[in-house]
């Protein structure tokens, strides 16, 4: 079978997404399937102001055919200043296709030309083009297609730009139920739409779990009860949320301190929040900035608790993480993160932007080590059960079969 993923960004880049597709290739290679990737030369999104830039071209990593094409940064310049005159006019520009795109006529050609190659197309992130532009060339060259469209549904509501590619094509796959059922009562037949989580290793990095002492050190951290808040550097991510909860923990818990881990994303607002955290915060904080893939072990070993008080998602991969490392997760309850945490049994669920319920719930944890651990276990029975990278990929290639062989005897492409 030949599959295209046309996608923002992939690897070097990194982020939730990035991994799901870049696992995904590299397992279907590993199956035995043909996989080309169709995205862009930016590291970030091409609506950053900083995205970077990755060479042209086409490349092999790991098997998978990748192709890199250039976004239209003129475009781009031009979006970014009326997304910043709507705010000087306090009227925040909506993520739609029309304000988060366009890729540009190359890349578009190449999605053409990536369906006339492929079996079927699957094309990741609604807000943007892929998904339009998979249809697009899918209705051309009668491939089926499959949306992964990654919502974060925490604070807007897509509309009818992102909405009418995904009543479009062959299959939609959603990582969570509330994504589905959202998308389902928007106008996706229910039929059409299948849940499919992403997986997660054994444990994150090199196994065995790294001993927790040794962890901390490399970290330069000090032997002391440790709470961790690992992902993008993002004010999305709720960083301001644990300083703000953080005097609360350290009243539960005088001896605690903070870990925050992540890739930088052109977001700068850390540097102040720590300047203005209350008294005593600032210096129990450690900063571990882009870390390589051989500390992510560490990572996660080195924390007591997982705090996750994101207030976007589409899934939350850190929380598979957390339980693969055998630790307990204390989350912001937006949909997405709600469908899969089970609140007191694999971790906490506590309100979007709350500190207090926030230091609460990670004080209580720290408090008793007995109730972590126990949680902790049941979030690393589920990684390994139900989340495993092995148990995803068999699943997508059982879709993907049934998706080619479906519309192959039906003789048409994108409805």
């Amino acid at each position: 079978m030949r599959v295209a993923f046309l996608c923002i960004n992939y690897a070097p880049s990194v982020g939730g997404a990035q991994e799901l597709v870049r696992r995904l290739a590299e397992g279907l290679v590993g199956a035995g399937h043909e996989v080309r990737v169709v995205t862009t030369d930016t590291m970030l999104a091409p609506a950053s102001p900083d995205a970077g830039r990755l060479p042209v071209g086409v490349e092999v990593m790991a098997g998978v055919e990748v192709h890199r094409l250039p976004v239209a940064r003129r475009s781009q310049d031009l979006l970014r200043a009326g997304r910043r005159l709507g705010a000087r006019l306090g009227r925040r520009l909506r993520p739609t296709v029309l304000s988060y795109g366009p890729w540009g006529r190359r890349l578009w050609i190449a999605a053409l030309d990536a369906a006339a190659w492929a079996d079927v197309v699957v094309a990741t992130s609604a807000p943007f083009t892929t998904i339009p532009a998979a249809v697009r060339a899918g209705r051309r060259t009668s491939t089926p297609v499959v949306a992964v469209p990654l919502l974060h549904l925490d604070d807007w509501t897509p509309g009818r730009s992102v909405l009418d590619p995904l009543r479009a094509v062959t299959q939609v796959v959603a990582l969570t139920t509330s994504e589905r059922d959202w998308m389902v009562g928007a106008g996706v037949e229910g039929r059409r739409c299948v849940v499919l989580p992403p997986g997660v290793d054994p444990v994150p990095g090199v196994p065995p779990v790294p001993d927790a002492s040794a962890a901390r050190a490399r970290l330069g951290l000090d032997e002391r009860p440790t709470v961790a808040v690992i992902g993008r550097i993002a004010a999305t991510k709720g960083i301001d949320t644990l300083l703000a909860a953080a005097p609360e923990v350290l009243r539960a818990c005088p001896e605690a301190q903070f870990l925050v881990a992540g890739r930088r994303t052109g977001w700068s607002g850390l540097d102040a929040l720590l300047a203005a955290a209350p008294p005593g915060v600032a210096e129990r904080v450690v900063v571990r900035h882009d870390f390589d893939d051989s500390e992510r072990a560490d990572v996660f070993a080195a924390a007591d608790v997982v705090a996750f008080p994101s207030r976007e998602e589409s899934f939350g991969l850190v929380v598979l993480e957390a339980w693969a490392a055998g630790r307990p997760v204390v989350a912001a309850a937006g949909p997405a993160v709600s469908s899969v945490v089970r609140d007191g049994v694999d971790g906490r669920l506590v309100p979007v932007d709350d500190p207090a319920a926030l230091a609460e719930a990670v004080g209580a944890y720290l408090a008793r080590p007995s109730v972590a651990a126990e949680a902790g276990r049941a979030g690393m029975e589920r990684a390994a059960g139900e989340f495993g990278w092995d148990v995803v990929i068999d699943r997508w290639t059982a879709l993907l079969g049934d998706v080619v062989s479906g519309r192959a005897a039906a003789g048409t492409g994108v409805g």
